[in-house]
């Protein structure tokens, strides 16, 4: 019988986390909540992080990595393609298999009960996407799909506040068509010369 790795089992374990965080928000859940999905104690899983906001900060991390990685494969495409790969992220996030929202979104109803060490990576990886949006609204305004005169730090803003917004009313109201439908419309406001 082939044994788990201790990667293996830290690699599940950010999984879970990331599910869990995205599904039932950061205090959702517990270590024991992450072992028993795992099948091994709780002490066990303190081998691989040593406190929740260890493995919080871990999750962030990865989600930081991961937002990298996205953006270096999108880099060369035009904006408009980038934001449509962004929206379609979302949706997927919506779907009705996964039910889930973004994990700054699910961070914030929490952000008051975190440790400092963990706000600033929440803040981190939000002005990390928030950044990128800027870069691509500026991109867009060069190739003449976005308005020239869109303020770009309101307009990333705009995006980044409807996206979360949307994804929220999604899961709410059990229609997950109502996420791209909302930002749909807000992007027929940046469009334009």
């Amino acid at each position: 019988m082939a044994t788990k790795s201790n990667s293996d089992t830290k690699t599940q374990a950010l999984n879970l986390a990331k599910g869990y965080l995205q599904t039932l928000g950061f205090n959702g859940f517990s270590f024991q909540t992450i072992a028993d999905a795992l099948g091994i104690k709780k002490a066990s899983l303190h081998y691989y992080f040593a406190s929740k906001e260890e493995m919080g900060l871990a999750v962030m991390e990865d989600y930081i990595e991961g937002h990298k990685v996205w953006a270096k494969k999108v880099h060369d495409l035009p904006s408009k393609i980038k934001l449509e790969k962004l929206i379609k992220g979302f949706c997927a996030l919506s779907s009705k298999k996964r039910d889930m929202i973004c994990p700054v979104g699910s961070f914030s109803s929490d952000f008051n009960t975190v440790t400092p060490k963990m706000k600033k990576k929440i803040k981190q990886f939000h002005f990390l996407i928030r950044d990128w949006l800027m870069e691509t609204l500026e991109q867009g305004k060069k190739e003449g799909t976005i308005k020239r005169s869109l303020d770009t730090e309101t307009g990333a803003d705009w995006f980044l506040s409807t996206l979360q917004g949307a994804i929220q009313i999604a899961r709410l109201r059990g229609e997950q068509d109502s996420l791209k439908k909302i930002v749909d419309t807000m992007l027929e406001n940046f469009h334009g010369k």
